[in-house]
């Protein structure tokens, strides 16, 4: 994520779509248990589909013009990865603050919070509060690093996610 400061303008903005429709796919596979039945309708099947070819279509096209390349798929299920990962994504969406008018990404933000809580019930902490809700990118970043925080507050001492360099 570094490498955005020297990206092209639209790259951001690019990356903010692309992450937002990862997000709305794995939140459509992680809903697929609810209250430990299966819920799987032919419609529901045809619902994730469409998500994933919309993300992999995206994904196609972002790698083919910026470099370096978005590989999807990180595990965001320690502390310290999520930590990582919300301020990757907390400073792809600040470069947006200055101008890009990009929507609220809703998926990421129920990505975060849904692995935030896998996180607490692993460890047999409390789970993060989430804030009333926002509408805008600085409502996102002030909520991504708001998480990397908390993960730092249930990652050991020896991972300090704010002192982790961010590598793309």
């Amino acid at each position: 994520m570094s490498d955005l400061l020297f990206a092209p303008a639209a790259q951001p903005s690019e990356l903010s779509l692309l992450v937002d429709l990862e997000a709305r796919w794995e939140n459509l596979r992680a809903n697929r248990v609810l209250n430990g039945v299966k819920e799987e309708t032919a419609s529901s099947l045809q619902h994730k589909q469409k998500a994933y070819e919309a993300f992999q279509s995206k994904l196609v096209a972002y790698n083919k013009r910026f470099k370096p390349a978005y590989v999807p798929g990180l595990l965001i299920n320690t502390p310290r990865r999520l930590g990582e990962w919300c301020r990757r994504m907390r400073e792809a969406f600040a470069r947006l603050e200055q101008g890009a008018r990009v929507m609220y990404p809703s998926h990421l933000m129920e990505r975060a919070y849904r692995s935030a809580d896998h996180v607490a019930d692993q460890l047999r902490r409390e789970r993060v509060s989430r804030p009333s809700a926002a509408n805008d990118i600085s409502g996102a970043v002030r909520e991504l690093e708001s998480l990397a925080r908390w993960c730092e507050s249930m990652a050991p001492a020896k991972y300090d996610v704010s002192a982790t360099p961010l590598a793309s």
